[in-house]
């Protein structure tokens, strides 16, 4: 992410009347304020983005009375997006804000310009599961068509200042990307790190059902735990992560990816899981196969989803 250029935050309205900064639900908050935090540090440029919906003319009964309520929103979600910018003034961020009607995930991503120097970011719902958010209209859509980075809030449960994070890469050269936004964001923020890789032992289920010995079995799977830590060891020399503040720590598991990165977000009491959003495989594609459907509705964490190189926008912004 270090070649990030601006930063987009999407500001959802209080789900009940008055709208005020002080009502708005503890994600978009903490997405707020890590964008206005972000962009300081980065010295790159924040707008934050609230998507309001269309007036209804037959919820209202005529077209004026619509126009006056979508009119009334607007003012106040004004009101709102200046008041963030007060509360967080002290950060000196160059700032912008605007407000539309429309499509979330599409409004967002014009906002965006579908750039992929361009990183997104979102609070999810309150009262949404994970599940919800991530394979709903605004979260999912973002994920799969944003060719920049998107990160998806959830409300911490320990919201002290440390932000757990926890990059998981398959050895790809997306990867690479992957440890470098968890330097990025330990630069800028107060961040625990740990790179994490998962070793699929499914290859050795397989090669025991032909009759090997458990000798060959198990030494294959040492040389193949060691070409895995060399590799890991290849990629994190690629990135300048000795130079974050509270340092790092890596760890390599064995088994399935999803299953592997339950368990430690929950043992490292992890905030925040980076991983690839597209790919042919593993943890690149865990977004859109069997992978993603067994993990995400259990995932208790934000997501800060990175996107391979080659990637495209598929959709056309006008």
């Amino acid at each position: 992410m270090d070649s990030i250029n601006q930063i987009v935050v999407g500001v959802a309205m209080p789900e009940s009347w008055p709208w005020e900064a002080a009502n708005l639900g503890s994600a978009t908050r903490i997405a707020v304020r890590q964008g206005f935090q972000l962009a300081s540090q980065l010295g790159v440029a924040l707008k934050l983005v609230s998507v309001l919906d269309e007036p209804d003319v037959g919820f209202f009964g005529s077209a004026k009375d619509a126009d006056k309520q979508a009119t009334a929103e607007k003012q106040r979600a004004r009101k709102v997006l200046d008041d963030l910018c007060s509360d967080h003034k002290e950060l000196n961020a160059d700032v912008a804000s605007t407000i539309v009607t429309g499509s979330a995930w599409l409004e967002i991503l014009k906002a965006a310009e579908a750039s992929r120097q361009c990183l997104i970011v979102c609070g999810t719902r309150e009262q949404s599961t994970v599940s919800r958010v991530l394979f709903g209209s605004t979260g999912l859509k973002l994920l799969r068509n944003a060719p920049g980075p998107v990160w998806l809030v959830k409300p911490r449960m320990d919201d002290d200042a440390i932000v757990d994070v926890l990059a998981a890469t398959d050895l790809s050269e997306v990867g690479i990307d992957i440890i470098a936004a968890g330097v990025t964001l330990g630069r800028a923020l107060p961040v625990n790190f740990t790179v994490m890789h998962v070793i699929d032992t499914e290859l050795d289920r397989r090669v025991a059902r032909t009759g090997a010995s458990q000798e060959k079995i198990e030494g294959w799977k040492e040389r193949d735990r060691q070409l895995a830590e060399e590799q890991l060891h290849e990629q994190i020399s690629a990135t300048d992560i000795r130079t974050l503040p509270n340092g790092f720590q890596t760890q390599l598991a064995e088994g399935s990816a999803d299953d592997c990165l339950l368990s430690a977000i929950d043992d490292l009491d992890i905030d925040l899981l980076i991983i690839a959003s597209s790919g042919r495989g593993g943890i690149p594609g865990m977004l859109f196969g069997n992978t993603a459907e067994r993990l995400l509705p259990e995932l208790p964490c934000s997501l800060l989803a990175v996107k391979p190189h080659d990637f495209v926008c598929p959709v056309a912004i006008n």
